[in-house]
């Protein structure tokens, strides 16, 4: 049994994104300049977090104490850690675009649990691998996943004090136009 050994190890816990309605809150904070919203979400989100990488620690811990470590794993070959703890441009890009995708499914009133998938892809793994990468002694590569982290979640919610009111005004736009209709229909 690999720890962290790659995208099916972290997929299960991707099925439901619960940190972006934190993201969302923590934007909305922002935009309606909610200082109280803003801290909830902050501390909602920081505490998350702490408890994922706790519990990757932990799960990593129990591996390594047991002897499970893989011999590649040991001898450094981890190309997905790898992906996940140097964070670049590309990972600006989809955590931008899982951003993208969160603000319109907000619009398009799309599956919540899809939309999770999306925002937990650049979320949890970064997360995962900062416990794990600690629990096998790799302080580097746990420093390049909190990176990761921080970035992925900067990204998702700098996008979502964009896209908010982007949002709004459709949806005022929309409302309006719907009145409209209705007050056409009932002078008819």
């Amino acid at each position: 049994m690999a720890p962290y050994s790659g995208p099916t190890t972290i997929a299960p816990t991707m099925v439901v994104g619960p940190e972006y309605g934190a993201i969302l809150s923590l934007a909305s904070g922002v935009t309606r300049r909610d200082s109280s919203r803003m801290l909830r979400s902050a501390v909602a989100l920081a505490g998350g977090f702490t408890l994922a990488v706790a519990g990757a620690l932990l799960l990593a811990l129990i591996i390594r104490g047991a002897g499970l470590e893989p011999r590649a794993y040991a001898l450094g070959v981890r190309p997905v850690s790898n992906l996940i703890d140097t964070p670049n441009w590309f990972s600006f890009i989809v955590a931008l675009l899982a951003g993208v995708v969160g603000v319109v499914s907000l619009t398009e009133a799309r599956s919540a649990t899809l939309i999770g998938v999306f925002i937990s892809v650049t979320t949890i793994p970064a997360a995962s691998d900062t416990g794990v990468s600690l629990a096998f002694g790799n302080g580097s590569e746990a420093w390049g996943s909190i990176l990761q982290l921080i970035l992925n979640v900067t990204v998702l919610t700098a996008v979502a004090v964009a896209g908010l009111p982007v949002q709004r005004a459709i949806w005022q736009r929309a409302d309006r136009r719907a009145a409209a209709g209705a007050d056409e229909r009932l002078m008819a």
